[in-house]
């Protein structure tokens, strides 16, 4: 696992994000090397989890390309070039179901609570 999912997973942590899945997106896809996904049980801690990864990130000297949503969001997008961070409301991970989109991907990492 590299640098970036480290430094990501800890932020995470930090901010008490749960269900945490680490996925090796590098066979799918050639500018993609790990895909992540973190949930959180209100908003205003999606807004926490996604800005911490955010400011970890920055503070590690990791290119941070965007972020999508704001403190209304229900799901948040980081993405930090090579790897793409998804930080959803409980309730909105199980609409979009990610995980069965990246069924097909291996598993690198996951924690219940992180």
């Amino acid at each position: 696992m590299n640098d970036v999912v480290s430094i990501v997973c800890k932020a995470i942590g930090e901010k008490k994000g749960k269900d945490l899945i680490v996925y090796d997106y590098t066979k799918l896809n050639p500018f993609i090397d790990y895909a992540i996904i973190a949930s959180a049980g209100n908003q205003r801690q999606v807004f926490a989890l996604a800005q911490n990864v955010v400011d970890r990130a920055k503070e590690a000297g990791i290119k941070v390309k965007s972020m999508e949503g704001n403190k209304d969001s229900r799901w948040l997008l980081v993405d930090l070039d090579t790897v793409v961070v998804h930080v959803f409301l409980d309730e909105e991970r199980k609409v979009y179901k990610l995980e069965q989109l990246y069924a097909d991907l291996p598993v690198v990492e996951t924690h219940e609570d992180v």
